[in-house]
């Protein structure tokens, strides 16, 4: 369980410029082995919010907790998948996996085989040896996903992971997202500016305002789990996407 209270946080201006109020008491809580959906506009604090779960930033005022544990710096607990895929380029793709397990100093063989195993999970078997840069964009996101789960956190944080694919490879991965955690059930805190990402992931969609980030609505999904491939031919996405168009659209009216 993920619990936020009191969340505030300011950057300092550039020179010449006022500081940025990015978050201003956001309260929130998810549950656990929840897949929740951070949406709002450009800007509105949801990386921020997300680096604070992490432990990746501090707060000004306010605490974020983990499972009862107040969170103060990064922990074993928690794994983040970045849009930009975050690679080792000097690195192979069994080694990038098995980074963070090197880090916790996890045995050669032992890292070795739990890499190989998720690296066949997320479709890359026969890639082990090949390099960030002998793959796709698609190809390197499933890296970056399987290096997160090596660690086997109970809450994954992602930041748009997929924003940055064209339409085809974001659909299937975000597929393969699902059905990973069907099999192994996580906390999931998900920034996206997609309404059709975020319907089609979510048990609940965050709406936040603009900046400074709050709170401004929390939309259940009331849609079948597991989602079934076609979920966006059912009446009730379409309701719920454009549900979410209009109170974007309305911040920015």
């Amino acid at each position: 369980m993920i619990e936020l209270r009191g969340c505030s946080k300011t950057y300092p201006g550039k020179p010449g410029q006022e500081p940025v109020q990015a978050l201003d008491n956001l309260e929130l809580e998810i549950h656990a082995n929840e897949f929740v959906c951070l949406l709002g506009p450009s800007g509105c604090g949801k990386t921020t919010l997300l680096k604070a779960v992490a432990g990746l930033i501090p707060l000004d005022s306010g605490q974020v907790r983990v499972d009862g544990q107040l969170v103060t710096g990064p922990g074993t607990d928690r794994a983040m998948v970045f849009q930009d895929f975050a690679l080792l380029p000097w690195a192979d793709v069994i080694a990038n996996v098995a980074f963070g397990l090197e880090l916790r100093g996890v045995p050669l063989a032992d890292r070795e085989r739990t890499a190989r195993d998720l690296i066949s999970t997320v479709g890359l078997a026969g890639f082990e040896r090949h390099y960030p840069r002998q793959l796709s964009g698609g190809m390197q996101q499933r890296v970056g996903l399987a290096r997160a789960l090596a660690v086997n956190p109970r809450t994954l944080l992602m930041d748009e992971p997929f924003g940055a694919l064209d339409a085809q490879t974001r659909r299937l991965l975000q597929e393969d997202l699902l059905r990973l955690l069907d099999r192994d059930p996580k906390t999931v805190l998900f920034v996206t500016h997609s309404m059709d990402e975020a319907v089609r992931l979510a048990d609940r969609v965050v709406v936040m305002t603009r900046r400074p980030g709050r709170v401004q609505d929390i939309v259940p999904v009331d849609l079948p789990r597991p989602r079934p491939a076609e979920v966006d031919r059912l009446p009730r996405f379409a309701e719920l996407t454009e549900y979410l168009w209009q109170e974007l659209k309305a911040m920015n009216q």
